[in-house]
């Protein structure tokens, strides 16, 4: 087996100072790589990959079924470390939870732990920040920092489980950051949230989001990726789409309408028009009629996004004015979904997450939300 230049080890022979390996960002191919190197079985790999996620254990002493001279070996040149929470706050009206997960170089992420009455929702991030500074968006207001590992990815779900009150059922890559800017390290991290040894969620269960990078639409579909997808459209017209979502400017409303067509056709699978609504920017029966047109020209359902406050510019619409819209909306052939806010009292509902460093969650909304710090 040909092992990828990455992950040339440096043995079990390798010098002291050299900075030991994050197991937790390897696919299972890769880490069956990482055996091979060692002189080891690949069955052992499957052995290791299942303790890390599935029986979440944080250190190689308590994998009983690897030999002490191998777990010695591995504590030589691995680690098991990668993130660790720092922060939980609770929504007061249900029981919407945000996590504040560090990495070892002290960035964070925040995921977002969501049970409904038919399923629990995990909301996780893919990049610290992100770079299309949507107008709209606080992740964007942030900048980028850097894209996250495949296992730094996963560890948020590990963290989300262990305090979630029912089994997760669902994933979605909506959290901070552009999925689809971390295309490889997304999609390992997806692979390892479906794997049987991994946590074994349905790949229809898990969700990938992005603001329209045509390329990488294009490329998902090329994949035929079991993974569903949504597409933040947000407006029916580029002279607002390019002011709401700079990257309009590259990839205007048709290129990325063109590129969702050819995603369905590709696949058979329906994709998710996501569209947030906001009071005198997006939300008249005559952007609902542009978008019944939009989405006609696809196989898909369309997820209408009340706007959540983040203290900017933007405004979500009065409730006369949403259900107006979702009047004229609903004359479409196509389903349409609301989803309405869950843990906004703690910026963590859609379009409110972001972190700076040393942040205390507490600054935001005190009065509204339970916390406690890790």
């Amino acid at each position: 087996m040909l092992v990828p230049s990455h992950l040339k080890l440096y043995s079990y022979l390798m010098p002291a100072q050299t900075q030991p390996i994050h197991l937790r960002d390897y696919t299972l191919e890769e880490l069956e790589a990482f055996f091979i190197e060692l002189r080891e079985k690949p069955f052992r790999a499957r052995q290791v990959f299942q303790w890390m996620w599935q029986k979440g254990v944080t250190q190689f002493s308590q994998m009983t079924n690897i030999s002490k001279a191998l777990i010695a070996r591995l504590e030589q040149t691995a680690t098991l470390d990668r993130t660790q929470v720092v922060h939980i706050s609770q929504s007061s009206s249900n029981e919407t939870r945000k996590l504040l997960v560090r990495m070892l170089d002290g960035k964070t992420v925040e995921a977002v732990l969501i049970p409904e009455e038919s399923r629990v929702t995990v909301c996780l991030s893919s990049q610290v920040g992100c770079a299309l500074d949507c107008d709209f968006c606080a992740t964007g207001k942030m900048g980028l920092a850097r894209n996250l590992s495949t296992g730094e990815i996963v560890d948020q779900l590990r963290h989300v489980m262990a305090v979630s009150p029912r089994p997760v059922t669902n994933i979605v890559f909506m959290g901070m950051g552009e999925p689809f800017h971390n295309y490889d390290r997304v999609m390992n991290a997806a692979r390892t949230i479906h794997h049987e040894l991994g946590f074994g969620i349905g790949a229809r269960k898990i969700t990938l989001s992005t603001s329209g990078l045509v390329p990488q639409i294009r490329r998902f579909a090329d994949e035929d990726q079991r993974f569903k997808l949504a597409v933040s459209l947000n407006a029916t017209l580029d002279q607002q789409r390019d002011i709401l979502m700079p990257i309009n400017r590259k990839w205007n409303i048709q290129t990325l309408v063109d590129a969702c067509r050819y995603y369905v056709e590709k696949t058979r699978n329906m994709l998710t028009f996501e569209y947030v609504l906001m009071t005198g920017i997006n939300d008249t029966t005559g952007d609902a009629r542009r978008l019944v047109r939009i989405a006609e020209q696809v196989f898909c359902k369309v997820n209408v996004i009340p706007y959540n406050d983040i203290k900017g510019t933007y405004q979500r619409p009065s409730d006369q004015t949403i259900e107006a819209f979702l009047k004229e909306l609903s004359t479409g052939k196509f389903p349409v979904t609301v989803r309405w806010s869950r843990g906004d009292d703690i910026d963590a509902a859609c379009g409110q997450l972001a972190t700076i460093s040393d942040k205390s969650d507490t600054t935001r909304h005190p009065s509204k939300q339970n916390t406690s710090t890790v």
